[in-house]
């Protein structure tokens, strides 16, 4: 039976990715995994009922909550696995709208990792996959995109050519009733669209449970930095009222785990820069009165620091000060410049300087690292003005943070916000320090990668074939990359030195000979 709206995503964002969502950040990787170890492991697909999935990504729950709460009748919406389609969709369908986060691998990680290794990433397979399969399908209903990614999908003739009708781009809940609305009726809809910020009484409540039991306490974050979304400089904190119900009606729909999500979840209820201690504490009682398994999604390093007292405090509520449990979390280290903080992103440093931000890195993670909270931490390579000698101090500070246990991943930049006017960094762009930073973060995430694995096997439960194919993932991208590190470590470019190679032998001809002709 069909339904009249169906809410999908591609099948890198419909996915419990095991579990945890510390995994799911791999979920940009190109397609040099194969197929069936990179859908079991890192995407794999979660269980439908007649199509419809149990668990759906917050933001697609937060859209159905706002067609509902517009008076459109919940048994009208569907929200459906990629796969299953089929089953949803019919010719009742009016309108199908999309989620997305990436949809042509044009993310910081998709466009570095792409960039680097040549090849196409999942997100964008999956989700050409997915409008080719809906376009296929002849109904004649609307297609209606928004999410994160939708700023990859601004060029009109990209939209034609993926059957969209319409772009959503910014927040979608103010705008998706009318839209929807329009859709459902047959009225002419726009090509694009832009959604404002949406005050914090019109964010609406969820109705069903989310992937993994991601609830949102804050949207946006405040601090300003150039090469981030316009809308994520006004912050705002979701009532606790509301957080309690979202927490309960996931862990009653029995989700195993609640992952708090905010930029910097230490900022819960904070007015300024530094955490409200009495309101983020509150928040993980009340959680773990309902579950004793509570993780987060992100931290600002500066939030950490500036009152380390509610880090300890947080452990000590959830476990993880008693050797319990880790807590993982996402973090932007992004540089170790303080001249590329102050040019671009003075305020990730407050209520520190930009002088003082490396010193806030290496103390932010011993802080984290005594607490048993594990970082991801981000690098943005090619920031405008970047020179060699700030990823000289870049590569310092990697080099000083290998004690504590942590990912570092490298991420080219990608010109958003004021600074979208910019270039995409490229390989071609790298000096020889870059090279080398990118070898000196690989040394630092294979140095912790199988003490990591063990852990989250342990913490997440996965079962003895899913931790060996987690362990064949990871001991085929280090066979994959052990080739270019010692080109790397000498500031050369490991792909054009590889390639040259093979044209070497190849040709029969070496490089005295080719001088020589």
């Amino acid at each position: 039976m069909g339904h009249r709206i169906v809410l999908t995503a591609d099948k890198t964002l419909m996915s419990s990715y095991n579990a945890s969502m510390f995994i799911g950040f791999a979920a940009c990787f190109p397609r040099v995994l194969p197929k069936w170890l990179y859908t079991r492991i890192f995407c794999p697909t979660q269980h439908s009922t007649k199509g419809i999935v149990k668990y759906a990504p917050c933001g697609l729950r937060k859209i159905e909550a706002a067609l509902v709460a517009s008076g459109i009748p919940a048994e009208d919406i569907a929200i459906a696995h990629p796969d299953k389609l089929h089953e949803v969709v019919d010719q009742s369908t009016k309108v199908i709208g999309i989620n997305t986060s990436d949809p042509m691998g044009l993310g910081p990680a998709s466009s570095t990792f792409s960039s680097l290794l040549r090849r196409e990433t999942y997100t964008a397979y999956f989700f050409r996959q997915l409008v080719t399969d809906i376009s296929q399908m002849s109904t004649g209903a609307k297609v209606i995109v928004g999410g994160p990614g939708g700023w990859q999908l601004a060029n009109d003739s990209v939209r034609d050519a993926y059957g969209i009708h319409t772009l959503v781009e910014g927040e979608g809940e103010g705008l998706a009733p009318a839209l929807f609305r329009d859709a459902l009726e047959g009225r002419p809809m726009p090509k694009r669209v832009t959604g404002g910020v949406v005050p914090i009484d019109h964010i609406p409540k969820i109705m069903g449970p989310t992937v993994n039991g991601l609830v949102e306490v804050s949207r946006g974050c405040g601090r300003g930095c150039e090469f981030c979304n316009p809308n994520m400089r006004q912050v705002r904190h979701i009532p606790m009222d509301r957080i309690v119900d979202e927490i309960r009606l996931n862990v009653a729909h029995g989700t195993g785990k609640i992952t708090i999500h905010a930029e910097d979840v230490l900022r819960y209820g904070a007015k300024g820069m530094t955490p409200d201690k009495e309101k983020i504490l509150r928040l993980f009682e009340e959680a773990m009165k309902i579950t004793n398994r509570v993780g987060i999604s992100h931290l600002a390093l500066s939030s950490a620091l500036a009152e380390p007292s509610v880090v300890e405090d947080v452990s000590r509520i959830t476990g993880a000060a008693e050797g319990r449990r880790q807590m993982y979390c996402q973090t932007g280290i992004e540089t170790g410049s303080p001249e590329v903080v102050g040019r671009h992103m003075k305020g990730k440093a407050k209520p520190f300087t930009p002088e003082e931000w490396p010193d806030v890195v290496r103390e932010g993670f011993k802080l984290l690292a005594d607490n048993n909270w594990v970082p991801c931490g981000t690098l943005v390579l090619g920031l405008p003005g970047e020179g060699a000698q700030d990823v000289s101090k870049t590569i310092d500070l990697v080099r000083d943070l290998k004690p504590y246990k942590s990912l570092i991943v490298p991420l080219f930049f990608v010109p958003l916000g004021e600074l979208k006017e910019d270039e995409f960094f490229r390989p071609d762009a790298m000096l020889p320090e870059h090279w080398i930073l990118l070898g000196e973060c690989i040394k630092h995430d294979f140095h912790w990668a199988s003490t990591l694995m063990e852990e989250l096997f342990a913490q997440n439960r996965l079962s003895a074939a899913k931790s060996s194919g987690l362990k064949l993932a990871a001991w085929y991208m280090q066979r994959r990359l052990r080739p270019y590190m010692e080109l790397m470590e000498a500031g050369k470019d490991p792909i054009a030195a590889r390639h040259e190679a093979h044209a070497h032998r190849h040709t029969g001809e070496g490089p005295r000979e080719q001088a020589e002709a």
